[in-house]
């Protein structure tokens, strides 16, 4: 997400954006979660309302339009663990965002990250750009 916040921010208002996310057959939710917290990170980059700039959601579209709006493609095939795209377009060039999930013990080892450095923290309110230490 803050990788996004920062092109959003860095690109302007010259470019649009779309998310395009891939997921498994069994998953029901469209958007998902994560392709949703994308375009929030979209929305901080510009300062602008998230629920302002949702556009529209596609289902299993070959093709979906960039639009003044964050428009969403979801795809739900085959057992795929999970694939998340974000692309800026601004008519003459696309820059993307890019991550692709292989095994879940992904998910389980960033878990066991954050939760080793919470050890010496004190309590509070802490995130994965806490962790990560992105500022």
């Amino acid at each position: 997400m803050y990788l996004t916040e920062i092109a959003s921010k860095s690109l302007g208002n010259n470019f649009l954006s779309k998310i395009f996310e891939v997921h498994h057959k069994h998953k029901k939710d469209h958007p998902s979660g994560t392709a949703l917290m994308l375009g929030k990170g979209i929305a901080v980059g510009k300062n602008k309302d998230f629920f302002k700039l949702i556009g529209k959601k596609y289902l299993n579209k070959k093709y979906f339009p960039y639009g003044k709006k964050i428009n969403f493609n979801s795809i739900r095939k085959g057992e795929i663990i999970g694939e998340h795209e974000i692309t800026f377009s601004s008519g003459k060039e696309i820059i993307t965002l890019n991550h692709e999930a292989f095994d879940r013990a992904l998910y389980s080892e960033g878990a066991f990250t954050a939760a080793k450095w919470l050890m010496n923290k004190k309590p509070g309110l802490y995130s994965m750009r806490d962790v990560l230490n992105f500022k």
